[in-house]
């Protein structure tokens, strides 16, 4: 399979993925609306419209202010830092310098 094949065909499945993505985003999303909505009209029959409302608002600034900070602590958590390249040659050249070290040659004994 030639070069330009092999990338055409990864792109076509990374444009796939993309659009199925944003399609499972879209109706999320969409669920999500239909939930607030649900709820809304719920506490609205329960303790009025004015009440509803302020009930629905408070607790979608409460998840938005919960998934702030979670994603803040996500971002902030610290990483391990990269190896420079360096660093994995020197420790190649350690590693031939031991094996040289370990493999002791012996001279060939002479026949006499």
């Amino acid at each position: 399979m030639g070069l330009t094949r092999c990338a055409g065909r990864m792109a076509r499945n990374a444009a796939l993925w993309g659009a199925c993505a944003t399609i499972a985003l879209a109706l999320v999303l969409t669920a999500l609306g239909f939930l607030i909505a649900g709820l809304y009209l719920w506490l609205a029959q329960a303790v009025g419209s004015a009440a509803g409302a302020a009930i629905t608002g408070g607790a979608l600034l409460l998840l938005a202010a919960l998934t702030g900070l979670s994603g803040a602590l996500l971002l902030r958590r610290p990483r391990q830092p990269e190896p420079s390249p360096l660093a994995d040659l020197a420790m190649v050249a350690a590693g031939l310098a031991l094996e040289g070290l370990l493999t002791a040659r012996r001279k060939p004994k002479k026949e006499a």
